[in-house]
């Protein structure tokens, strides 16, 4: 299967006078590293918790006297041997954000100046080893300790800016890389295993993908509970996945246009839907890989293909206003294809 790399991108900066800089964020550390996203439970009470960064459990806690010194520790990723140490709020900044010291110099300044700290620092690579072992469940923790990142308003946020509901982002377990700075979204095998985390800059749409992962389905685990699917809708990415999840479609998004077959026809001999509806995108690559998959698939149920009436893929349809009689007439009215068996004489 093909794996994603991640390309680390450089910040310019300007210089600060950290003592200043210190002086003035004596006081309001909590407030600060809210800001850059720390989820304000974790900088409550000193009880051992799973770490928002390396999900250990029972290794993070804050420091004494947070608010002043803006100090935490995780016995495993961020401590007196790691690099950065863990010590003050710049410390703590570094390793939250992965930065240097004179991004973080400018990040807090801009912060403390009276501005609002930029939502996006530039994307950082973040090294995941690829699953294999007693690791292979390295991706499920990473898309949990994210999924907790995720607070009410930045999903919300997140649900405007493609302009759908937030439920459907809720069931396909979407959440927050505070080093990347983007929403994550989990790849899964036929089997419902997380083998990879797909990344979505909030401000550019920009797409990649943590490195180490494999380019898997997007679903809602709720799927493979399904008893009797009448028809399973394919799409290409995770928000066209969640523009038909919300108007009550079994939606499952392949990575692109043509890939994912393998994993898709075990979810279809999973499910076994009485019919399989492909919704390509609106262009040439769209229409020959919704052809490549039903190619993959039609052994299991009669497959349709169809193309949105506006727009350019799912989504653009669905935030164009048209609900789940729209799109369901549309299937009814393309032509299905079935592999027909002739009986042996």
């Amino acid at each position: 299967m093909r794996n994603y790399r991640n390309s680390p991108q450089v910040l310019s900066f300007n210089h600060f006078n950290i003592d200043d800089l210190r002086g003035r964020a004596a006081g309001r550390w909590v407030e600060i590293l809210e800001a850059a996203g720390v989820p304000s439970s974790l900088l409550e009470g000193r009880i051992g918790r799973p770490c928002p960064r390396c999900g250990g459990a029972d290794r993070f806690a804050p420091m004494k006297d947070i608010e002043y010194r803006g100090a935490v520790l995780c016995r495993r990723c961020f401590n007196s041997s790691t690099d950065p140490k863990a010590g003050d709020g710049v410390a703590t900044l570094r390793w939250w954000l992965g930065l240097s010291f004179p991004e973080v110099c400018k990040w807090l300044g801009n912060y403390l100046g009276g501005g609002v700290a930029s939502p996006r620092v530039r994307e950082r690579v973040y090294s995941i080893p690829i699953p294999s072992g007693k690791d292979s469940k390295r991706f499920e923790l990473i898309a949990k300790v994210w999924a907790r990142n995720m607070r009410p308003r930045w999903i919300e946020k997140a649900a405007q800016l493609l302009g759908l509901p937030t439920d459907p982002l809720i069931r396909l377990c979407v959440g927050w890389s505070p080093e990347h700075r983007a929403s994550s979204w989990p790849m899964r095998d036929d089997a419902g295993s997380i083998i990879g985390i797909r990344l979505r800059c909030p401000r550019t749409a920009q797409k990649w993908a943590v490195r180490g992962s494999v380019a898997g389905l997007f679903f809602s685990p709720e799927l493979r509970l399904i008893e009797h699917c009448r028809r399973l809708w394919v799409v290409e990415g995770p928000t066209d996945t969640a523009a038909l999840l919300s108007i009550g479609l079994d939606a499952i998004g392949v990575p692109s246009a043509g890939c994912g077959a393998d994993f898709l026809l075990g979810m279809c001999r999973w499910l076994l839907p009485q019919e399989i509806v492909i919704v390509a995108d609106r262009d040439d690559a769209g229409r020959r890989g919704a052809e490549k998959l039903a190619d993959a698939v039609v052994i299991v149920a009669p497959v349709r293909i169809v193309s949105p009436q506006v727009g350019k893929d799912a989504r653009a349809w669905v935030c164009s206003g048209a609900g789940c009689d729209v799109i369901e007439s549309a299937a009814d009215t393309a032509r299905a294809h079935a592999v027909v068996m002739e009986e042996l004489k």
